[in-house]
């Protein structure tokens, strides 16, 4: 369940979240709660929760939305290595750049030779062949990121089938992109919303056992989880918007040489990956991103196992 949370912490902004004044610590857990109320454990197996049930369609709609966003990065994490999974849309409204649409497309990366662009779709039951084949056209128009391999292009559909959370991924036909995005601009839209969401919990320096970097930490008592983020990957994020536009592209620039060099390192740059992966509760992430659940989610989960 940690790494579903992580995911879903993770996954971006919202256009309206940084114009409030704790809007992304609040978003953080929203989108937290928002995993937490649809879908339950059972049998080894995610199902719809009977939350989730209680909703009309359109309130169904929205909320697979949601845990379509999450399922795709659990999946790009696990297949593909790529923690850093990018809304495109963030990265735009990051920029200032004009957005038509709010799209579920996700662009990532790991080191300088790994690249996906995604076509995200949640449903509240199952799936057409129109959407899926609406979905990898979508896919095939998404950008390449620069100086960075053709990206693994598919359509990932998250849907319930007789209550149960599954996923569908196609790949579209082959076909040339051009590259559009930056790398390191994409880098800081991903670990700004969660690196402000920290800071303005007065958070606290942390060291693990079997890890040398440090960590900055804070409590989101409201949602019942800590997130952490490497200290190194912290100090890198601009702490506010006048910071950040003083040195845009250096600053950009050194978090974005830094994460690779993260990932240039492999698994040991993450020394308690293998022990966290293990328990349902905690998720260190290739990111750097580490979410620990508290005691309540440990009771909802034995009350769901029932």
């Amino acid at each position: 369940m940690a790494q579903l949370v992580w995911a879903a912490v993770t996954i971006g902004t919202t256009p309206f979240g940084p114009r409030l004044r704790a809007g992304q610590a609040l978003e953080l857990q929203w989108r937290s709660a928002m995993m937490r109320a649809a879908i339950e454990p059972v049998s080894g197996i995610y199902s719809r929760s009977t939350s989730y049930n209680r909703l009309d369609p359109a309130e169904k709609g929205a909320v697979s939305f949601f845990l379509g966003q999450a399922q795709a990065k659990v999946f790009a994490h696990d297949f593909f290595g790529v923690s850093r999974f990018v809304h495109l849309d963030a990265y735009l409204a990051h920029l200032g750049a004009q957005r038509s649409r709010t799209r579920p497309d996700f662009i990532g990366f790991h080191g300088r030779q790994v690249a996906i662009a995604t076509e995200v779709k949640g449903r509240s039951n199952g799936y057409t062949d129109k959407l899926v084949t609406d979905a990898k056209k979508q896919a095939c128009n998404l950008p390449q990121i620069v100086g960075h391999p053709t990206s693994a292009t598919y359509a990932h559909v998250a849907h319930f089938s007789r209550g149960e959370w599954r996923a569908h991924l196609e790949d579209p036909p082959h076909q040339r992109r051009a590259a559009g995005v930056d790398p390191a601009m994409l880098t800081v839209a991903y670990y700004l919303p969660v690196v402000r969401a920290i800071r303005s919990r007065a958070p606290d320096n942390r060291r693990f056992a079997g890890e040398d970097a440090p960590y900055l930490a804070a409590y989101f008592a409201e949602a019942d989880f800590t997130v952490s983020v490497r200290a190194d990957i912290a100090e890198r994020v601009p702490v506010d918007d006048d910071s950040w536009s003083e040195a845009r592209p250096s600053r950009a620039s050194a978090l974005y040489e830094w994460v690779l060099r993260l990932d240039e390192a492999g698994p040991e740059a993450f020394g308690r990956q293998s022990a966290l992966e293990e328990d349902d509760f905690h998720f260190l992430g290739r990111d750097g991103v580490l979410v620990e659940l508290g005691s309540s989610w440990r009771q909802w989960n034995e009350r769901a196992l029932g």
